[in-house]
């Protein structure tokens, strides 16, 4: 879809014509939710992301503004929601477990498990599964920029961060997730 056909939907969505809305829900959807899933790796989580996006999006369309991409907008609720959701789910999870009782990284699979790593799509997996170990910010930027395959600028607008910020958040994210694969799971040489 282009930018003009997706700026005649969002138009159309602002009379508050539904069938616009809901071929506007049919063509983001995916995104949305990858985005959400990536976050917050969680289905369950990322589909009430989603909903509460479109929501949002139907509640606010007379706030977007036309000058800006719609996608970056979209994204940018749809990272704050998941971001909100995932501090709830941290603060829930400080109050109900104790420190024993949390998840230790040798309970995730043993070193002999996944020492062969053959393809693409497992460690692809792995990445997804350490970067829920990632501070909200680095997760944040490291999966708008690496994983969804965002510019950093996009990126920066999005989070709200400066480019700069986005850059440093970046490279700590990446060098902890080589860190993590490499103590982890044996992976020497990875490169986003």
């Amino acid at each position: 879809m282009t930018d003009e056909s997706t700026l005649e939907l969002v138009n159309r969505c602002a009379k508050q014509d539904t069938r616009a809305f809901e071929q506007l829900v049919r063509q983001f959807q995916s995104y949305v939710f990858a985005l959400a899933l990536r976050l917050l790796a969680d289905e369950d989580e990322a589909k009430d992301i989603v909903q509460e996006c479109f929501v949002r999006v139907w509640k606010n369309m007379d706030k977007y503004d036309p000058k800006r991409k719609f996608t970056t907008w979209l994204y940018r609720i749809a990272t704050n929601l998941s971001v909100d959701r995932l501090r709830a789910i941290k603060r829930n999870r400080r109050v109900f477990f104790t420190r024993d009782e949390q998840l230790q990284p040798e309970d995730v699979a043993s070193t002999e498990d996944i020492i062969d790593i053959q393809s693409n799509r497992e460690l692809a997996a792995m990445i997804q599964e350490l970067t829920e170990e990632l501070p909200v910010k680095q997760r944040l930027v490291f999966a708008l920029r690496d994983l969804q395959d965002l510019s950093v600028e996009e990126v920066a607008d999005i989070a709200d961060m400066s480019v700069g910020s986005v850059k440093t958040n970046l490279h700590y994210a990446r060098r902890r997730i080589r860190e993590l694969l490499a103590r982890r799971y044996h992976v020497e040489r990875w490169e986003p």
